[in-house]
């Protein structure tokens, strides 16, 4: 049954992934994001249905477009690949649960957020901002249900609650929390140096710290700074940048939300037993 639950969930993120490169491709243009199919940049040319097919559609037309044989960007084909295997492994970590649900959403956002921001070098408010929305959405709707969560309330049991005292609404309370912790962090780090840390990059933490929680937040904002340092050392080294060439910072807070959300309540646990 669970292998089943993946390989499902795995093409349902293929799909996903198609519709998260059009995104991608149109956010940064302001293009209407729901008009018209999918086109080539080059000759306008409308995709045709088949085209559109996860991974098979552009090895079929071995990597350009079918009308004027303008190369397609490799994002066309390695989206639908990376999330298959995220959703893929959602579906493995979660089971067929409401965690799967939120975890989906917030990954799904995520990735387009990093593969803009590796692109064009820009966290954009159109979306982040329904990011915010969706994951505030999705709080609301935990607490409804009364699903609490443990990595949203791990400040209350470190403060010296028990397993088995948490709800939903302490949950809410410490996604507020982190909101608020990685707003202030980047927003001070923006302030010192604006050219270094950019207001999407505040904005993508505050992302960061309400789907995680507070104390994950601690985690999001530190483990960002930690994957960034040898990266950023090494692009220095090898000459890809240059010292006022800036490195993007959002896939860095990407990836440590990604990893905090899924196993910041075991580091957690760790942590109060050890």
């Amino acid at each position: 049954m669970q292998i089943a639950l993946v390989i499902l969930y795995g093409l349902l993120g293929a799909f996903v992934g198609v519709a998260l490169d059009l995104v991608a491709d149109r956010m940064p243009k302001r293009a209407p994001l729901f008009q018209g199919r999918p086109a080539c940049e080059i000759c306008g040319a409308g995709w045709r249905w088949q085209e559109l097919l996860p991974v098979w559609g552009y090895l079929q037309r071995r990597g350009r477009c079918s009308a004027c044989e303008a190369r397609l960007p490799w994002r066309t084909l390695l989206l639908p690949i990376v999330t298959a295997l995220v959703f893929g492994w959602l579906a493995w970590f979660r089971g067929l649960s409401f965690e799967l649900l939120a975890d989906s959403v917030y990954s799904g956002f995520l990735i387009v957020i990093a593969v803009i921001d590796l692109e064009h070098k820009l966290i954009l408010n159109r979306v982040v901002f329904p990011a915010l929305w969706a994951t505030v959405g999705l709080m609301v709707l935990r607490v409804l249900l009364d699903l609490p969560r443990y990595l949203h309330y791990g400040y209350w049991l470190a403060a010296g609650w028990a397993p088995g005292q948490e709800t939903a609404l302490v949950g809410a309370l410490s996604q507020g929390a982190g909101a608020l912790f990685g707003f202030g962090v980047f927003f001070i780090l923006h302030l010192v140096s604006p050219r270094g840390m950019g207001d999407g990059d505040v904005r993508l933490a505050t992302l960061g710290g309400l789907i995680t929680g507070f104390p994950g937040a601690l985690a999001v904002v530190f483990g960002s700074f930690f994957l960034f340092g040898p990266v950023g050392v090494l692009l220095l080294f090898i000459g890809k940048e240059g010292r006022k060439t800036p490195v993007p910072f959002g896939p860095f807070l990407v990836l440590s939300t990604w990893a905090v959300m899924l196993w910041g309540d075991g580091w957690l646990l760790r942590y109060l037993q050890g």
